[in-house]
């Protein structure tokens, strides 16, 4: 009993709040399947991104339709300057597929990711699980 007494009232002060800033830049082609992504969009942002300073970490996803490229930077990195250095290496690409949407650039702190995922499942049960 004392032992949750104390773990919620003693204060924390060996946990600072860190944070890590990141850059996701979005790429949409409505139609496109993954590899068509990857091959025409995501590849040739790795590549221009990989030049920006600062950079700890870069990874990427592909999906139906939309592309994502993450860029982590170091703590204390100064943001803003990182997000002109991002959207100038944006603007160097020119050769978008036609019906691609340009990419757009999401600030986010790691914080604001999800710890964990739950999937719930709403099928009927079978006629064996009865």
């Amino acid at each position: 009993m004392f032992g949750g007494i104390a773990m919620f009232n003693m204060p924390m002060q060996l946990t600072p709040n860190v944070q890590r800033p990141t850059l996701s830049i979005d790429a949409n082609w409505p139609g496109a399947s993954p590899q068509e992504i990857e091959k025409e969009i995501v590849s040739e942002l790795e590549e221009r991104l990989t030049s920006v300073e600062g950079v700890t970490k870069m990874t990427s996803s592909c999906g139906d339709s939309e592309g994502e490229v993450d860029l982590e930077f170091a703590v204390g990195t100064n943001m803003d300057e990182a997000l002109l250095k991002v959207n100038s290496q944006l603007q160097t690409m020119r050769d978008y597929p036609i019906d691609a949407d340009p990419p757009t650039i999401r600030s986010s702190n790691s914080n604001d990711r999800s710890v964990a995922w739950y999937i719930l499942s709403t099928r009927p049960p079978s006629s064996q699980e009865i």
